[in-house]
């Protein structure tokens, strides 16, 4: 699907919205999170309003985050690496991976653009067309999911098979993580942004030869829209993976006190098959910092098929 190609109605009067009976819940399952509909809104804002179009499909995209999110851990013979990351909880953090290691090497890759169109600009024939490929090497990601700690293919594929540990937070209660923290959208479809790309192009060498023929030496654009595209593109993977339900926080790879954000725990979930050593260092950590603990069970006399949290 080409981006131009993405149209949607706007609404020529405002919606009332009625707050105080307003089911987020509902609301969700009618209109679930569609990156391509706030990029249309904000592409279709004149360029002095971008901002403003953003900072508002965003509010609307913050809806969609549940109170509670889950991290899950995997525990392996690294006992460094094991290390590392108790000693991450126990000091309330997350750490931030690069957007280029994640575990899916088609991540980012929710859109494209033709370099044989871009390199026909005299400007960036060195370039072979290509400006940038993706915005992983800009990104440090953390991934959270929805699924609560009854989900047994998050404990299988990110608790290293109900081994490692999983660490609930209360988004309300962790600002700057409920700030850079959005749902992955899951599509089967690619977005062909070229159109979009020969258009951002020009408008930069409109502006360079504008600008230069004022006597400026430096060239100043103030359309942003290329990074509203990579915030809300770089939450889109495929189909495929749509059973972690995840939710993705994003944050500038030269952020503050990266690799790491603050994350304040709720409560910790050990897996039904975690060593006795590392149940133990949890139960520590969950004394120190004053939060309830539960290991993972099942009872194998019920009819129901559910992972059981027993209170440590």
């Amino acid at each position: 699907m080409k981006i131009e190609d993405i149209k949607f109605d706007i609404p020529k009067e405002p919606v009332i919205v009625d707050e105080k009976n307003f089911d987020v819940e509902k609301w969700r399952l009618e209109y679930p999170i569609d990156y391509f509909k706030f990029m249309f809104f904000i592409n279709q804002a004149p360029v002095e309003f971008q901002e403003k179009a953003f900072k508002e499909t965003l509010k609307i995209s913050k809806l969609y985050i549940p109170e509670v999110l889950y991290k899950y851990y995997s525990l392996t013979d690294n006992e460094s690496l094991n290390e590392q990351k108790l000693e991450t909880l126990e000091n309330c953090k997350i750490f931030m991976s690069d957007a280029k290691d994640l575990n899916d090497p088609f991540d980012n890759k929710a859109f494209f653009y033709n370099p044989e169109e871009i390199k026909k600009h005299d400007i960036l024939s060195d370039t072979d067309g290509k400006i940038i490929d993706d915005f992983s090497t800009f990104q440090k990601i953390t991934s959270l999911t929805a699924n609560n700690v009854n989900s047994m293919p998050m404990w299988a594929h990110y608790g290293k098979n109900h081994a490692g540990f999983c660490i609930s937070y209360d988004m309300k209660q962790n600002e700057l993580l409920y700030s850079c923290t959005n749902q992955v959208q899951y599509t089967n479809e690619r977005i062909d942004i070229t159109g979009f790309m020969k258009k951002y192009i020009k408008r930069i060498i409109d502006e360079t030869v504008k600008q230069k023929a004022q006597g400026k030496n430096e060239v100043l654009l103030r359309d942003s829209s290329i990074v509203y595209l990579a915030s809300y593109f770089s939450n889109i993977k495929h189909i495929s993976w749509s059973y972690e339900n995840e939710f993705r926080c994003v944050m500038a790879a030269n952020a503050e006190d990266m690799p790491y954000v603050p994350a304040i725990p709720k409560e910790i979930f050990v897996g039904r098959n975690c060593t006795s050593t590392y149940v133990d260092r949890l139960k520590k950590i969950a004394k120190n910092i004053s939060i309830p603990i539960y290991q993972m069970g099942f009872d194998e006399l019920s009819e129901d098929f559910n992972l059981v949290p027993k209170r440590l």
